[in-house]
């Protein structure tokens, strides 16, 4: 019999219900997964679901946001003294789990604030590492460089990989590809040469 929601800590019972609903997700994707196929997998009763997550987008939204956390505060554990370009592409390599899921959020986002706020979350990580990357390099305070165009190509890059289709490399590699084009021809600005 499910669980009700005194018996157990709501923190304990979210996080159930986000790892239930991450694993029908990545399992059966989002349009797919109902509501109940998530409160039986958490052992949840059906409408006690509800007093955690307004939706099914909030859920998918939370679900997101959490394997971002995770990421990050892997990459922050793991790969704390290695470059910004290793971290970025470790990151993105270690997300490629959640690519269906990925691309389920972009049907989503004219639908749910909360898939877009997620969504922008996500991007904004990914153009955080990019301006690291460009710091590193003395790409942020060169004149001839457009730092803007640079986030923007590389978010492009991201999510084009992301579309479903069988010829796209994964976004990590085409994103090395690119930062390291950039730095190739550019040699380390030194505070000596300002």
């Amino acid at each position: 019999m499910p669980r009700n929601r005194q018996q157990i800590p709501r923190e304990e019972r979210a996080g159930d219900l986000l790892a239930a609903a991450t694993e029908l997700f990545l399992a059966k994707g989002y349009a797919k997964t109902t509501m109940a196929d998530i409160s039986a997998a958490a052992g949840v009763a059906r409408g006690n679901v509800y007093w955690y997550f307004d939706s099914k987008d909030d859920i998918f939204a939370a679900v997101m946001n959490r394997m971002l956390s995770r990421e990050i505060r892997t990459l922050n554990e793991e790969q704390a003294g290695a470059d910004p370009l290793s971290r970025l592409v470790r990151g993105l390599s270690d997300m490629r789990l959640y690519r269906p899921l990925h691309q389920a959020m972009h049907d989503r986002l004219p639908h749910s604030d909360a898939v877009r706020t997620a969504h922008n979350t996500f991007l904004a990580w990914i153009v955080d590492m990019i301006d690291e990357v460009m710091a590193q390099n003395g790409l942020d305070t060169d004149p001839n460089v457009d730092a803007t165009l640079i986030r923007d190509v590389a978010i492009a890059a991201f999510e084009g990989a992301n579309v479903p289709n069988d010829r796209n490399r994964p976004a990590h590699e085409m994103i090395r590809f690119l930062m390291e084009s950039i730095l190739a021809g550019r040699k380390p600005i030194k505070a000596h040469d300002l």
